[in-house]
């Protein structure tokens, strides 16, 4: 008997059009109606981006004001930030400078989050920003060390998302060795890399804060949900097993089909995955 079910939510972006045609962006032009439309959806919950989309709101005072005010019209509570910015702008292998800098935005963001009571900030390690060798993950740690008393102090919670091996993601997250630093799961991503969900999740178990859900190929990109390699009936099987009580947070793929709307396609994603909590969840 768990208690609740976890809470079904979308990353920003998907419920709009893509922004400059890119798969995933700050929703410029059309953050706003996200909130209507999420709710429509019956999300509930938006894990919000911020990349390096310089007049992002949560970064302002007005800003900050606007998103409490819709977050409660709308009934959608902000999960966490995926912060795509330190994809590009790293927080190892960077001239002296450029870490000073980047260390110096990641704690601006504890500082936003804790406004909006935002529990987690997502650190994307994949794809540009992997750790590729010891000295990066050991550079890593030593940069994000110099964070953790202040999202200590902000009951903030730091969850990296990577791409090592789960027994690598392990010895990782045991170096830090602090509550602050956690874990994101991404089921797609998992597929892709040929990993083994039911063997990851319960290495990973009590460091995974936040999931995403995505469908991928193996060895291949991300597709509609259902519509891949992901075996989602092990892996929601498994969320439940380890008593997984966090967000679930929709990465699908965007559609093809030009008539069909993106809120369409979310709507789709929402009942597919709710499907799955509710055979695998059983509400005490």
């Amino acid at each position: 008997m768990l208690g609740r079910n976890p809470k079904i939510g979308i990353m920003q972006g998907r419920l709009s059009n893509p922004h400059n045609n890119r798969i995933q962006s700050f929703p410029v032009l059309s953050w706003k109606q996200e909130f209507e439309k999420a709710e429509k959806c019956q999300f509930d919950v938006i894990e919000w981006i911020f990349d390096e989309y310089k007049q992002n709101p949560i970064l302002s005072s007005d800003g900050i004001s606007e998103i409490r005010s819709l977050c409660k019209k709308h009934s959608i509570a902000i999960n966490a930030i995926c912060a795509d910015y330190f994809m590009v702008e790293k927080l190892f292998h960077e001239s002296h400078d450029n870490l000073e800098k980047n260390i110096k935005m990641l704690k601006e963001l504890i500082l936003q989050a804790k406004k909006l009571e935002i529990s987690f900030i997502e650190i994307p390690l994949v794809d540009s920003s992997s750790l590729k060798t010891t000295n990066d993950k050991i550079e890593l740690r030593n940069n994000l060390e110099r964070v953790i008393p202040l999202a200590e102090k902000n009951d903030v919670i730091i969850v990296l998302e990577t791409d090592l091996l789960p027994l690598d993601f392990k010895q990782l997250l045991s170096e830090f060795n602090h509550p602050n630093i956690t874990a994101n799961y991404d089921s797609g991503n998992s597929t892709s890399l040929g990993y083994n969900s039911k063997e990851e999740l319960n290495t990973l178990g009590k460091w995974i804060k936040n999931v995403h859900v995505k469908d991928r190929k193996l060895h291949g990109g991300t597709v509609p949900l259902g519509s891949g390699d992901t075996n989602f009936d092990l892996f929601f099987s498994t969320l439940s097993e380890i008593q997984y009580l966090g967000d679930l947070i929709i990465q699908g793929a965007r559609s093809t089909d030009a008539k069909v709307t993106p809120e369409t396609t979310c709507q789709t994603y929402q009942k597919f995955v709710k499907e799955y909590v509710d055979k695998y969840y059983k509400l005490i």
